[in-house]
């Protein structure tokens, strides 16, 4: 098939492929700013004294914390209004995910059978008015507070799903990983940003300090939803600012794995997905390294404070640290992995696998090392926390993140919708084990560290063995079905455009 080479005849900064991954990747920011913001408030929404008192005046057990440790830097003297144990954080933290599991495989189907477009930034606009009710609302009772995080996640759960199939349809097969890896870096910017402000937002006296790291992801969660949805459309051929040479350039370099006729033809193989072994190498891979994504996700403030005894600037600050060199790093291994398919150094299918093998043996590595620091080696501590946390780019920008793009686009929605959700259960279980162990004992710490490497090595073998990039061969009659949002081509462009199956 002859392509349009766009680059030598667009400018770069004319280019709507880049200005959708650009906003998506804003999106990303504003999903993930309201998914970690409760995190962080945590630490200053409660009265830690008056709970440390409550389990002294409760119980006789003897735990062995380390007191060697200056105790000024730790949060223990901040009298948030709220008196909440870590059990009743950690399942806080985890209700957000009650939520988000729900709403992942229907996300899939819903935006690959109608697009992303209001999707996307409907669940944006949605959850930002749940945010915006959570500081009034957490006044009132926790359980309240924890319905109205669980509805953020349930809208959230779409997100995920729309942007695979954002870049199924946007991004050309040997940009995919620079494109994809860009916006998904979005999260991760999400994560600094929320954690670095937050913790300042903490110190603030104006409006409580804390209710603003809610207004704020709020406000920006709105005003980026409307604008999605004034800008994007679902298919490069319906945009009204793209140029000719770049709407033949992606439809030519994206069309041959996706689909060309009716565009009421939408059905899903749903027997051939759930019985694939490439689909469940990468469910395996993709659940295991969420356990710890999610595990320094939703813990990390609480472990900067319990551990290594920052105050709640540093640990917002610091916090922010590991996932800006995650940003960093997505962005870097998918170029990278780019490179090397478009070379041919490594089929497809040995790049996800080395990428994948990085993304979960290394932050084994480094959470190992982890489990033996103490708040006397509290910078060695961040140093290997933000190593171990950045080589989950890997995996991001040129690991499984792709694997449902490369071996069923037509599917991907539902493929990653259908992942996602089992990968979402670390979400709903992580939260809580850290709050059971470190209840009574913040050395406990250590057997969380200890259970994420163990689940990292777990799913790193699964995905070497069974673990494929190639498209599949149920994937493959994609081609003569068309996803139902796309305007059909006229019979002469259906003529002229090449079918070719092979990824």
């Amino acid at each position: 098939m002859e392509k349009t080479n766009s680059k030598s005849s667009v400018p770069f900064w004319r280019l709507i492929r880049i200005a959708v991954t650009v906003l998506g990747f804003f999106g990303m920011i504003a999903h993930y700013s309201q998914k970690v913001n409760v995190g962080i408030g945590l630490v200053c929404m409660v009265n830690h004294s008056a709970i440390e008192q409550n389990k002294l005046n409760s119980t006789t057990l003897i735990t062995h914390i380390d007191d060697s440790c200056p105790q000024t830097n730790s949060t223990n003297h901040i009298k948030g209004p709220f008196i909440w144990t870590k059990t009743m954080q950690g399942i806080i933290l985890g209700s957000y995910f009650w939520g988000y599991i729900i709403t992942q495989i229907p996300g899939g189907y819903l935006a690959g059978r109608f697009g992303p477009r209001f999707l996307f930034g409907g669940a944006m606009i949605v959850s930002s008015l749940f945010i915006a009710l959570m500081p009034l609302i957490a006044h009132v009772h926790w359980i309240l507070f924890c319905i109205l995080r669980l509805l953020v996640g349930f809208s959230h759960g779409i997100i995920w799903p729309c942007m695979t199939v954002i870049m199924a349809h946007w991004a050309p097969v040997h940009e995919r990983g620079k494109l994809m890896g860009f916006m998904n870096a979005g999260s991760q910017a999400g994560n600094a940003f929320a954690l670095s402000i937050g913790g300042l937002m903490c110190s603030w006296d104006f409006a409580g300090g804390w209710p603003l790291i809610f207004y704020s992801a709020a406000v920006f969660g709105f005003v980026w939803g409307i604008i999605w949805i004034l800008f994007y459309t679902n298919s490069p051929r319906n945009h009204r600012f793209i140029s000719i040479q770049e709407k033949e350039y992606i439809l030519q370099n994206t069309q041959q794995q996706l689909s060309n006729s009716n565009k009421n033809d939408f059905h899903v193989p749903w027997r051939a997905i759930l019985t694939s072994p490439a689909c469940w190498a990468l469910f395996i891979v993709h659940t295991c390294n969420n356990w710890g994504t999610y595990t320094f996700l939703t813990s990390t403030p609480k472990y900067m404070n319990e551990v290594l005894k920052f105050n709640i600037t540093s640990n917002g600050l610091l916090s922010s640290l590991p996932y800006i060199a995650l940003w960093l790093n997505i962005n870097i291994s998918g170029f990278i992995a780019d490179v090397i398919i478009r070379k041919n150094l490594l089929t497809t299918t040995n790049t996800r696998k080395l990428f994948n093998i990085l993304g979960n043996l290394f932050p084994a590595i480094f959470v190992i090392g982890l489990a033996f620091t103490t708040c006397r080696l509290k910078y060695v501590a961040v140093v290997l926390l933000t190593i171990g946390v950045a080589f989950h780019g890997c995996c991001f920008g040129g690991g499984y993140l792709l694997v449902a793009n490369d071996i069923a686009p037509a599917y991907t929605g539902i493929v990653f919708g259908i992942s996602n959700t089992l990968s979402t259960i670390p979400g709903i279980v992580s939260p809580y084990v850290v709050g059971i162990l470190t209840e009574k004992d913040p050395n406990n710490w250590r057997i969380v560290f200890f259970i994420c490497a163990a689940i990292y090595i777990i799913g790193m073998i699964a995905f070497t063995f069974l673990g494929s990039s190639e498209l599949q061969p149920w994937a493959r009659t994609s081609v003569a079905t068309r996803v139902s949002f796309e305007n059909p081509l006229s019979k002469e462009n259906d003529q002229s455009v090449k079918i070719d199956n092979e990824p």
